[in-house]
């Protein structure tokens, strides 16, 4: 096996498996558009990267944490709903990064790879960044799994009962950030978050519990990934939106299991 489809395979499972498990969180407390909001923003970090000539992925990373952070704060001492939020945010740091691309000297095919997504370019490196922000999302989720488990039910409850509420959301909002914008070298900015959103929907649909739907939502992520990598590798085209449909097909197909129950 070449050693760049070794490469995207791992990327691709580890990547899914940290969208799936956190999707769940996301789409039990209504914040599917926050994946949105965060991948685009990534899109203004990535032309910071190259105006300042950095590492984009690197300036991506920490304007997306940058944002994902801002968007809780306000979500915390606004009255606004989060969905209100969120859509200030989505088409402002959108904006802001086009501006910002204009201003990119000459020709920048990573560009393209940000917005869609290159799985198969996927270098050692990014596979280290990847591993790092997997060990340190598992660790969090691992230690504050019940406290982020109740606020997502019930955030009033948890507060009664002595939650930090506020500094886990900040730590919960900054972690999930970084869980985006890794996975845009998956899928792309504009893809990113499908993994999110429809592996935890589609466990939803036959799930019996919470830890099945978490349990189904991380399994339906994994054959996601891996069979959309063999198949785009096969047919030679594009794997980011090859892994979504895969997802999307993988949705109907409990949907269909939900309706004949």
């Amino acid at each position: 096996m070449p050693p760049f489809l070794v490469r995207a395979l791992v990327a691709g499972v580890v990547s899914a498996v940290l969208c799936a498990f956190v999707g769940v969180f996301v789409v039990t407390r209504k914040m599917a558009f926050y994946a949105n909001a965060i991948a685009h923003s990534s899109l203004a970090g990535v032309a910071i990267g190259y105006l300042a000539n950095k590492n984009p992925f690197g300036s991506a990373l920490a304007f997306g944490v940058f944002v994902g952070i801002g968007i809780g704060y306000l979500y915390r001492k606004s009255l606004l709903f989060i969905d209100t939020i969120i859509g200030i945010f989505l088409p402002s740091s959108m904006a802001l990064g086009v501006i910002l691309i204009g201003f990119v000297k000459g020709y920048k095919p990573d560009l393209l790879s940000y917005l869609f997504g290159d799985i198969l370019a996927v270098s050692t490196k990014d596979l280290y960044v990847i591993a790092c922000l997997s060990v340190i999302a598992f660790v969090f989720f691992g230690l504050k799994f019940y406290e982020i488990t109740m606020i997502s039910f019930d955030e009033d409850w948890a507060k009664v009962k002595g939650v930090p509420v506020n500094f886990i959301d900040y730590l919960f909002f900054a972690i999930l950030s970084l869980i985006i914008i890794a996975s845009t070298k998956t899928v792309g900015i504009i893809l990113v978050s499908a993994l999110i959103v429809i592996p935890p929907a589609s466990a939803m649909n036959i799930a019996r519990s919470f830890r099945e739907t978490i349990l189904y939502s991380v399994a339906f992520g994994i054959v996601s990934a891996l069979l959309g990598i063999y198949l785009s590798y096969v047919l030679n085209i594009s794997t980011g939106p090859v892994i979504v449909l895969t997802a999307t097909a993988i949705f109907l197909i409990t949907l269909v299991i939900r309706r004949k129950r």
